[in-house]
């Protein structure tokens, strides 16, 4: 069955989604959701709320769906807890951490793999299938030709977002909100940063993006379980208009398209990522979209004034001489969803003192199902001559059997196992110096790493070659997005590692399992978001050699993370701001330059922010990187390095790479503009 997946940011828009035709809703709970800042749901709230789903047949989804801490995961554990004991339908999820404390305390709740895991390729897709995933969210930064290869090759439930707000990264992989205002997207804070005024070669706003909308073509997705709208921080109105748009769509009906653009927009909506074509996305909020979203407000309560009708409803009913009325009902819908309705009234039918009471009379006024979950289908009465029934007794004969009765329960079993229990046994430390690895993006950085004594060097794969030198040295970088070039990346990994090399970076689960079939040995990168000790077990269990932690937590929090396997940190280098498919710069536009599998020379340009700070701008074949205008520098910090088994030199648009090198060796004493990351201020 085709799910049409609403938001509910709070109980008004729950109202509006189940009677606007919703088959799911997803919600977020008071914590640990991605939108901490939606009215979300109480304890009790949750628990009504599901009651309030079930009786309809709809699926409700919590999300738990933010990087979690060590010192969270007992509160977390209780959530899960709290979600099944309400009998919530599936737990969507981010943290690898968070996943397997799920698995433990209930293993019959289904969980559903985020959109912030970054599973965009087949070999993401298998990935969460081996981990015990039953849906995949999708990212939104996909065509549809990648949906269907993704499509193709799993058995997995599929989500796609199919109307709603678009983000200019790539799904998990924007850390913005947190270097800039230390409020993390990760973390269910994002502040859109985005959304201010970016700006190159006299074009503003560069980086704020139209709302998605692919309403319109989902009978082109055949293999979609759930057509997911984004919303939770939307009102009421906008959740009805886009649940009954996708309605009338899957159906095949026509839906007022103007009046879903109007009720929200940013200069209109797009279907850039869908159709591959990614430029002319740009949009902002303008005078124009308030003033549209006004008028567009105007009658769309009318949309969920009613109850939805779900149901095909069959009545019998008897009115007999010297009986009590009574009727049955069957009824049945799309949800398959099913069963038997008995109504009684202990009343008896008095004699006719007028115009007696006919069945085409009883038929006619049980067939009045408005405001109930139920239309009409076959109904018959049989009525004795001569009988009278008041209207009102009718009524209350058909409320009764509209009476919406409760749907099936899981009833879930719950582990009673304490959690401090899972965490793992931490890997004993390394003693002496401290270890040094560097991350290159040029072949001359490349030259320079080899020449230089770290441990490991993480290099795009487009660098290497048969005649690289120190093969064993080298972990082998994949293109951070796999999605169109996951087949040639198989293909040259193989050849690769004939050639010698057998490491590999992984950056996603993707990745990793990529890896894993081509014989690699698997190193984590800090783009897994490990920010707690199960997530480390969970990428350890899945058979990575070390790990990267994110550089979202402060190094207090970091150096607290118990892991079975090595843990490092970036020390030095230009912090991601965001990774994006489409270049800013070129409106998404090809620029032209090759740098096959990630590697290469870039276009040595920037974008600027309101405070005209440069934000280089770094190809990567598929992709782009957006940098922190201010490098991190720890040199001068080898207290805090010290307590890592490695330190990451992530080396970007340096020309000389060596000074950099020997100041970390010598404990150099940083000048110039520099920042210290997250690791002492650390991110909400």
């Amino acid at each position: 069955m085709k799910e049409i997946l609403a938001p509910c940011g709070g109980y008004e828009s729950l109202k509006a989604a189940l009677n606007s035709g919703a088959d799911a809703v997803y919600v977020g709970m008071k914590h640990f959701s991605a939108r901490k800042n939606a009215e979300n749901f109480s304890d009790e709230e949750l628990k009504t709320a599901v009651e309030e789903c079930h009786k309809r047949g709809v699926k409700l989804y919590v999300t738990l769906n933010t990087l979690v801490y060590d010192s969270e995961l007992e509160e977390f554990a209780q959530c899960i807890r709290t979600a099944a004991e309400c009998d919530v339908d599936g737990l969507i999820m981010q943290d690898l951490g968070a996943a397997a404390l799920s698995k433990e305390i209930c293993p019959e709740l289904p969980r559903h793999a985020s959109t912030q895991m970054t599973l965009n390729s087949v070999s993401g897709i298998k990935a969460a299938e081996k981990l015990g995933y039953t849906r995949v969210v999708i990212g939104r930064e996909l065509s549809k030709d990648e949906i269907d290869e993704i499509a193709e090759n799993t058995r997995l439930q599929l989500e796609v977002f199919v109307h709603g707000a678009l983000c200019v990264s790539v799904s998990g992989q924007c850390y913005m909100s947190s270097l800039f205002g230390g409020r993390s997207g990760n973390r269910g804070l994002c502040a859109q940063p985005c959304r201010l005024d970016f700006s190159v070669d006299g074009r503003h706003n560069i980086m704020s993006l139209k709302d998605g909308s692919i309403v319109g073509r989902l009978p082109e997705l055949p293999r979609i379980t759930s057509f997911k709208i984004e919303g939770r921080m939307k009102r009421p109105e906008y959740v009805a208009c886009a649940v009954d748009a996708c309605r009338r769509s899957l159906d095949g009906e026509a839906y007022d398209a103007e009046r879903l653009a109007g009720i929200f927009s940013r200069g209109g909506l797009t279907e850039g990522y869908f159709d591959g074509t990614m430029s002319g996305m740009q949009g902002i909020r303008g005078k124009d979209d308030v003033e549209n979203s006004a008028a567009a407000l105007k009658g769309i309560k009318e949309l969920y004034k009613a109850e939805y009708p779900r149901y095909e409803l069959n009545i019998k009913v008897k009115i007999k001489r010297g009986e009590s009325i009574c009727a049955s009902g069957t009824y049945s819908g799309r949800n398959n969803i099913g069963g038997i309705i008995f109504a009684h009234m202990d009343i008896f039918p008095e004699e006719a003192k007028g115009a007696p009471l006919t069945a085409e009379a009883v038929c006619e006024r049980l067939s009045k199902l408005g405001g109930t979950p139920y239309y009409a289908g076959e109904i018959t009465a049989e009525v004795d001559d001569g009988l009278y029934v008041s209207a009102a007794v009718l009524n209350d004969l058909r409320r009764s059997l509209c009476l919406m009765k409760g749907g099936s329960t899981h009833e879930y079993k719950l582990s009673k196992r304490d959690i401090r229990a899972m965490i793992p046994r931490k890997a004993e430390p390394r003693k002496g110096e401290i270890r040094y690895r560097a991350e290159v993006h040029t072949a001359k950085q490349l030259k320079q790493a080899l020449s230089l004594d770290f441990d490991i060097i993480y290099a795009p794969m487009g660098l290497l070659d048969e005649n690289t030198p120190d093969k064993r040295r080298i972990a082998v970088i994949p293109p951070l997005i796999l999605s169109d070039c996951e087949e040639e990346t198989a293909a040259r990994l193989v050849e690769l590692r004939d050639m010698g090399f057998n490491k590999g970076l992984a950056h996603t689960l993707g990745h990793a399992e990529l890896l894993k079939k081509c014989e690699f040995n698997i190193l984590g990168g800090y783009r897994m978001n490990v920010l707690n000790s199960l997530a480390a077990k969970a990428c350890s269990d899945y058979g990575f050699w070390d790990i990267t932690l994110s550089f979202e937590g402060t190094a207090a929090v970091l150096a607290e993370i118990n892991s079975p396997r090595p843990v490092g940190i970036v020390a030095y280098g230009r912090l991601p701001l965001m990774l994006a498919r489409r270049c800013p710069i070129m409106d998404g536009k090809p620029c032209g330059r090759k740098t096959p599998f990630g590697a290469g020379e870039s276009c040595n340009r920037c974008i600027k922010d309101r405070q005209g700070n440069d934000i280089p701008v770094l190809c990567g074949g598929n992709c782009v990187e957006l940098l922190n205008p201010d490098t991190l520098i720890l040199s001068d910090k080898q207290n805090i390095l010290k307590q890592f088994d490695f330190a990451v030199l992530k080396f970007t648009v340096e020309d000389d790479i060596k000074p950099i090198y020997d100041m970390y060796r010598n404990n150099g004493k940083p000048e110039g503009r520099l920042t210290r990351g997250l690791y002492f201020r650390g991110a909400e």
